[in-house]
């Protein structure tokens, strides 16, 4: 499964903030957008997930424009996490987790046995089982990440979209979702496309990285080739070298003293 974006532009109210774009993302693989802040990392996303539409080009799901797409037929191919999200204080964590069922039932209908196993599945999968009867407001902020990641999952999406799913949590809790993120990709199959602002992060577990800067692709491609000193130095205008570390897969970025 693919979702592919042709010659996208995208903006709000009449200002472009992605003139040209080209990006296709694919089932199995954890492709991660960087970029500076006001740079159109979400804005790319939104328009892949049709929570922003554009305003040229198109986006295709498996060759078909999401466009003519069923609201609920596209729920269960691509899941999306904003970067913020809400429920009612009181809700359960297993109440909200269900869900994630909606677009696999009738208006009328309600969680049935099977529902309620793939609701079971992915709480277990992003480690929140022990939280189903505990009320979201109570969860922390980790919890509380998991616990809207399980939800999506619930949809049992092939492509997952993740709007800095890091922002707002700790050092802990950061590395305990990428950890999910990467465990979902592997154990589950599913694609995952996220925009990220930790570039280390971004090393770690990425397949594909895709570079934004003023709206353009600035460049694509595996981790190694693309997050390099001349990279940082013309798109973040910082000075960083990359080193490699005996032991470890990826290099480590050393920045410049200030």
């Amino acid at each position: 499964m693919e979702v592919k974006g042709t010659k996208l532009e995208i903006g709000y109210e009449g200002c472009v903030i992605v003139p040209e774009f080209d990006i296709t993302v694919c089932k199995g693989e954890i492709t991660t957008i960087i970029g500076p802040n006001g740079s159109g990392k979400s804005t790319v996303l939104k328009a892949l997930t049709r929570l922003l539409k554009y305003t040229k080009g198109a986006v295709y799901l498996n060759g078909e424009e999401i466009k003519k797409i069923e609201a609920k037929t596209l729920a269960r191919y691509i899941g999306v996490l904003p970067q913020k999200h809400s429920a009612p204080p009181d809700f359960k964590v297993k109440d909200l987790v269900g869900y994630g069922r909606v677009p696999y039932q009738k208006w009328y209908e309600k969680n049935k046995a099977a529902d309620d196993k793939i609701v079971e599945w992915a709480l277990k999968a992003t480690g929140t089982w022990e939280l189903r009867n505990k009320s979201i407001n109570g969860c922390s902020g980790g919890e509380a990440q998991r616990v809207w990641i399980a939800t999506v999952l619930a949809q049992q999406p092939e492509i997952l979209f993740l709007d800095e799913p890091t922002t707002y949590l700790d050092i802990a809790h950061q590395q305990e979702t990428m950890r999910l993120v990467k465990k979902l990709n592997q154990e589950a199959g599913i694609g995952v496309v996220m925009v990220l602002h930790d570039l280390s992060q971004a090393l770690e577990v990425s397949d594909k990285i895709i570079v934004i800067k003023n709206g353009r692709k600035y460049s694509e491609g595996a981790p190694d080739e693309v997050i390099t000193s001349k990279m940082l130095r013309e798109v973040y205008n910082v000075e960083c070298d990359i080193i490699r570390v005996p032991g470890r897969s990826k290099p480590v970025l050393a920045f410049k003293e200030l």
